[in-house]
């Protein structure tokens, strides 16, 4: 059973990755943000930014490649938190 932060976290990210997309959408956890949702490039920048104002956190551009699913998103979001809020 998800953390009540985790799940607040997920909601979060969902509600970012809504107001970016240029289209409805709905995204589930196993999304893809390519695939699935039919982010370009410069949209998944303009998620990482939304993501970083919304939960205060600094997403490093490395790991972007590696990110594709909307459960990596809240895994990796959830972790920055945790590591914020731990430092």
């Amino acid at each position: 059973m998800p953390q009540p932060a985790s799940v607040a976290i997920e909601e979060g990210v969902i509600d970012v990755l809504k107001n970016v997309s240029r289209r409805p959408i709905e995204p589930t956890r196993a999304s893809d943000l390519v695939a699935d949702l039919g982010f370009d490039s410069l949209q998944v920048l303009e998620v990482i930014a939304e993501l970083e104002d919304r939960f205060d956190i600094s997403i490093p551009l490395n790991d972007v490649p590696t990110t594709r699913t909307v459960e990596q998103v809240v895994a990796q979001v959830a972790s920055l938190v945790a590591a914020r809020s731990n430092a």
